[in-house]
Order: structure tokens, then C-alpha cells, then sequence
């Protein structure tokens, strides 16, 4: 079996991506179901700003983006390392 290494472009994209995507969902959960919890502790996260204001969804947005990249950073290289022995 051969051994592939993660490409970190390829894997900052799509882990950034999947955050954005979960926000977006989130977001939508606590506009249409305002007294649901669970969407309100996850938009926390990323920003003090009200749930449901534009600033709130800005600052998610670049939270998850830049979230995306440290966390792809470090399993690329630990994964890739790991591959070597």
C-alpha cells in the first residue's frame, strides 16, 4: 500500500471551506430557530458580535477561514511527517 502525503493547499481550501459551510448552517438555524442553543454556542465561537448581525457572520466567516488554515497547517505536517518513518 502506498503511502500519500496530504497537499496543505488542497487541505487548507476544504477545511476552511467545511467551516465556512457549518457557520452558514449555523447561521441560518439561529435566524429561523432563534430559541435553539446549539446553533448560538457555535456562532460564539467566532465573534462577541449579536447572532444574526452582519458583524457576527463577517467575523465567523474570517474566523473559519483563517481557523481552517492553522488547523490544515498542523495536520499536514504532522500527518506528512508521521508518512516518513
Amino acid at each position: 500500500m502506498e503511502k500519500s502525503k496530504l497537499e496543505l493547499q488542497a487541505f487548507g481550501w476544504a477545511f476552511s471551506g467545511a467551516l465556512v459551510v457549518l457557520l452558514v448552517l449555523c447561521e441560518a438555524a439561529a435566524v429561523i430557530l432563534p430559541g435553539w442553543q446549539l446553533a448560538h454556542n457555535w456562532l460564539t465561537l467566532f465573534s462577541a458580535a449579536k447572532v444574526g448581525s452582519l458583524r457576527n457572520f463577517i467575523e465567523g466567516v474570517v474566523a473559519s477561514v483563517i481557523f481552517g488554515w492553522i488547523i490544515a497547517a498542523v495536520l499536514v505536517t504532522i500527518n506528512n511527517r508521521l508518512l516518513r518513518r
